[in-house]
């Protein structure tokens, strides 16, 4: 039983510039290729992170410069906030709750390589990053948002780029998740509730719905003091065999391995 006020101090994102200097430290004392000795990381290098480089959707990156330019705003349901009602710009959700080009890249790239025939995503928000995620034609995508009105614009995005393999489940995760049965999933991304607890939870949760070597991806992993707890806590589960930490991304492949292994890489 975790002391809830001592938890809501943490979760507080670090600042802007607290996080900048954290990315430098990470970025000067992460490994390279030359660094690594492990052929599943190995692989990870040049056939996750080499080949997103190339990943082009422009008409993806149109929509999210429109969502940017957006006056639009809406009332807007904060599961990660207790379920308060906020009112919010599209505009600065789309700058704020988006994952960048970059990272989106990554994402998209990591479906090609492990040939991912089912992906989940936890946290649809404006549906740029489940476009990337729905890329290749070969998969399809259940992505879960807490807001209607947030998956309503996902949804009419999707339709404008002509993406049909993904289905949107709407509610609070901890009332939706159910309605996920047995399906297991081959890339389960959590972009949802930045804080300990839940992010805990839904990892023990979600491996109903994992397979044996099912890819777990966890957003912003450095975002805040509870979200490193609960990355480390990961990380030291016995459901992962090997971790990889890009800074805003960490990556668990849930495969047994002989040994755990976790790697910092520099991206």
């Amino acid at each position: 039983n975790h002391n809830s006020g001592l938890m809501d101090v943490s979760s507080k994102p670090y600042s802007v510039i607290r996080i900048a200097i954290n990315y430098i430290r990470y970025y000067l004392t992460s490994d390279t290729r030359h660094d690594v000795h492990s052929p599943l990381v190995y692989s990870f290098i040049d056939h996750v992170l080499k080949p997103a480089y190339p990943i082009h959707l422009p008409m993806a990156e149109l929509k999210r410069k429109e969502l940017r330019a957006s006056e639009q705003y809406i009332s807007f349901i904060d599961y990660g906030k207790q379920g308060v009602i906020t009112q919010k710009s599209i505009a600065t959700m789309a700058k704020n709750s988006l994952k960048s080009k970059k990272y989106a890249r990554v994402l998209a790239s990591a479906v090609r390589y492990y040939q991912a025939k089912q992906t989940l995503e936890l946290g649809t928000s404006l549906g740029i990053t489940s476009a990337y995620l729905a890329s290749a034609s070969s998969s399809s995508l259940v992505t879960m948002e807490g807001d209607p009105q947030v998956a309503a614009i996902a949804k009419q995005l999707w339709e404008q780029l002509g993406l049909h393999n993904i289905k949107c489940i709407i509610g609070n995760f901890d009332n939706t998740l159910t309605e996920l049965g047995d399906t297991q999933f081959d890339i389960i991304y959590v972009d949802g509730n930045h804080h300990y607890a839940p992010t805990i939870r839904y990892f023990e949760q979600l491996q109903h719905n994992a397979k044996v070597d099912t890819l777990f991806i966890f957003d912003d992993i450095h975002y805040s003091p509870a979200m490193e707890q609960a990355w480390q806590q990961i990380k030291s589960s016995d459901k992962c065999g090997v971790s990889i930490d890009l800074f805003f991304l960490g990556f668990v492949f849930c495969r047994p391995v002989l040994q755990k292994q976790h790697f910092v890489l520099r991206f």
